[in-house]
Order: C-alpha cells, then structure tokens, then sequence
C-alpha cells in the first residue's frame, strides 16, 4: 500500500511539474542576440502544459499550443540580414520582450584553452583593435550563458573568436556573432556526441561537454563551427577518428550536411624542446587528413605568429581568427580571398638535388626572414632524418646534403618544435608535411 501511494504522489509530483513549467525562453534567446540570416530560426523555451505561446519578430507573428511537458518552440521563416535592433515579443502566461535583436552571420567557436584565451592575453597593437571596436554594436558574443556587447566584455572575449567575427563583419557588412563553447585543458573526445562515440570507441569519458553545452543550443542556427583544440590530444592515435566522429555528430545533430568546420593547426610545442614528433604525428597528421577527406573541413597553419614553443598559449590571435575567417569568406560567402599557404605537391630528384614542387602558390615563394629555407630534412630509410640545405628556385625548392647522397624521403618542419620560415608572399606560411617519397 506504501509503495502504491509513493508511486501515487510520483505521478502527480510529474504532472504538476510538467503543467506548471516555468514560462521562460531557452538561455541563449537573450537582449542583443544575433539570428543567423538565410535560414529558418528556432525560438524555443517552456511554460504551463496545453498553453498558446504567440511569438512576434520584425513582420512575422507565429503561435504555438506547448506540450504535455510544457515545451514549447516556433520557427522564424529566412530572413535578410539587418543591423537595426527589433523586439522578439513572447506572449504566453505573461509577456517576455527580447530587445535589440539583429540579423547577420552566428558562428560556433569552440575547443579548448586557446580557443578561450581572451583579449586580455594578446599583444599590444591586438588589444588596440579591439579598443578601437568597444563601440561596434554589429559584434557580439555569447559567453557563459550571456549575450555580451564589445562594450560590456571588455577584455574576456575570445580573441579567436573576436577577430574571426570582426573580419566578416568588415568584409561582408552584416552583424556577426559568436557564441563561444570551449573548455580550458579538455580532450576532443568531451565534445563528441554519444551516438558517434560509442560508434568510433571513444571510451566512457566522451560527450559530457556536448551533453552539458551543446545540447541546450542544438535548436539555434549557426553558419559554422571554428575549432582550436588538440593540445591536450598530443600522442593521441586516434585523434582523426575524433574529428570524424566529432563533425558528423554535430553535422546531424545541428541538422547541416557537411557542417562548416575549420581548424587551427595547433602550434609547435615542447616545453623541453626536444626534437620530438610527438604532436607532429599524431594531431597534425590527423589534421591534415581530416581537412583533405572531410567535406566541410578546413585547416589553417600558425607556426609563423611569433610562436615560443616552450609555451602551449601562443600569444597572437589576430592572424589566427583572420585565417580563420578567411576559409569561411571563400567557402561560405564566395569571396575571392586566399585561403591556404603553399601545400608540397611532390619531391623528384635532379642530379645529386632533390626538387620539391608545391600547390597553391599564390604570389611567389619567399622566406620570412630572409634567410635559406629552414627545417628541411632527408632521410634513407624513412626513420633516420638529418638536417638539409635549401635554396629556392622559383617556386620550387632546392634540397641536398653532402652526408647523403642518394635520399629516398624529404620533410619539412615535421617536429613538434620545428618553425619553418618558408611562406609565400602574400604572409601565408608554407605548411609543413611529414616525410614524402622522393620520386
């Protein structure tokens, strides 16, 4: 009988619960929020059980009766973009007015400790920039559960993140905003939902970040995804496998076939600064590879910004948000922009030298310092590498070495502390690749 009346007050401890659900909007539907243009927009929150929910944006006016559970979302037809503020009025049990809400470009910024590092941490003449754009009201974030104004977050704002959205606000002249999940020191596999987890063996550990702050955002529209994490994946032999699993989890749970998704090659590293490939071969390598066979996947390089490599926090974020925009710009927006340095293409021998070729030069190549192209190696057996000369002819590089005569295999700053300060002249650096056979 106890057990009966338990189960009793169970059921209406639930029910009431559900019909007395607390009338409020989703966390990130707030004051000076930004809507993706182009798409359909989700405004979702809760309320009593079986009541109408009537939504107002701009021209649009839509209602909906919530569920037993007092759910409740309504869709928003596509939008243009637009930088003047308007209410979104929400009227149900009483009235919720969000003000100054804009249209424009919303991106999804996230990784882990570089991707949080603020502005507060960058260069001097970067934090100027900044300075300079307090009062631009076309930039917001969305940052521990708030929608911030460059005014109101002073320097907290992820530096990433902030010049990535300026960049597009300048070049494409609509509001942008970002909104900003990334976790200090975490590992990839956090951010991977359950579902690809479990498919890709990821272990016990996956998902509890996507669970925690992915999920309550699921329903807003985003362009895209920028990603600075695999730091605390150095050594890691799986970490393609996380990227995959990552961009197809979010791919469906977002609902974006071939979900934008553009990387940062974490920086050169070691803080004893041994000549080790312990980063090299594993992120990099999967980096990279993920970039050329995922579709939606970019990669930009940053071992030119000035990098110590004693530390894991390289200090200049501009050319990394602005790189980053930069795919975004071509592949999103079919802006003309470059958008990758030169990429080997492949080695061949020519007497005694071994002659490299490269893709996507754009201007010419050119070193950084003025200096002989650095970091270039040769090996026989492919294990074994010892230090080369380089010389550029062209837009072909020049390798040799007078302690190996006939190489089978050549690489370029393929160590986890290497700085090659080969580029081409338009500033982007030439990536650096692991060992290639020399044909």
């Amino acid at each position: 009988m106890f057990k009966f009346i338990t189960y009793l007050v169970f059921i209406v401890l639930a029910v009431s619960s559900a019909t007395c659900a607390e009338f409020k909007l989703a966390a990130i539907i707030q004051d000076h929020m930004i809507l993706q243009q182009g798409v359909v927009n989700t405004i979702w929150g809760t309320a009593k059980a079986n009541q109408e929910i009537s939504v107002t944006y701009a021209s649009q006016k839509t209602s909906v009766i919530t569920n037993a559970n007092g759910e409740w979302k309504v869709l928003l037809t596509p939008m243009k973009a637009s930088s003047k503020g308007c209410e979104l009025l929400v009227v149900g049990e009483g009235t919720i007015v969000v003000k100054d809400v804009l249209v424009g470009e919303v991106w999804l910024a996230s990784g882990q400790s570089n991707m949080v590092s603020g502005i507060k941490q960058v260069p001097g003449l970067q934090k100027n920039i900044f300075s300079e754009q307090k009062d631009n009201k076309r930039v917001r974030a969305f940052i521990n559960d708030k929608w911030y104004m460059l005014s109101e977050q002073a320097l907290h704002t992820s530096a990433v993140a902030f010049f990535f959205a300026l960049k597009l606000e300048k070049k494409l002249d609509v509001p942008v905003g970002y909104v900003v999940v990334a976790q200090l020191g975490s590992k990839i596999e956090p951010f991977v939902p359950s579902i690809e987890a479990k498919a890709a063996n990821l272990g016990n550990k996956s998902s509890n970040i996507f669970n925690k702050r992915i999920l309550p955002i699921l329903n807003y529209s985003f362009k895209g995804v920028i990603w600075y994490q695999g730091e605390s994946n150095r050594g890691s032999k799986n970490y393609f496998e996380c990227l995959q699993a990552l961009h197809r989890g979010w791919s469906r749970a977002f609902d974006m076939a071939r979900m934008p998704f553009y990387m940062v090659q974490i920086a050169p590293y070691n803080k004893s600064v041994q000549k080790t490939s312990l980063i090299s071969d594993s992120v990099w390598a999967a980096q990279y590879r993920a970039a050329n066979e995922i579709p939606g996947m970019g990669l930009i390089a940053l071992h030119d910004t000035g990098i110590n490599v004693k530390k894991i926090h390289p200090r200049s974020k501009q050319p990394v948000g602005e790189r980053l925009a930069a795919l975004a710009l071509k592949n999103e927006y079919a802006k003309k922009v470059v958008t990758t340095g030169p990429v080997f293409s492949k080695a061949t021998y020519e007497g005694n030298k071994v002659i490299l070729s490269f893709e996507h030069i754009d201007q010419g190549l050119v070193t950084k310092d003025g200096k002989a192209p650095s970091y270039f190696e040769l090996s026989v057996d492919g294990e074994n590498f010892v230090e080369a000369r380089a010389s550029i002819r062209g837009d072909q590089v020049e390798v040799e070495s007078e302690f190996i005569k006939k190489a089978k295999f050549v690489r370029m700053g393929w160590f986890d502390i290497a700085i090659p300060n080969l580029q081409d002249k338009n500033g982007w650096p030439v990536f650096a690749f692991p060992k290639q056979v020399i044909r």
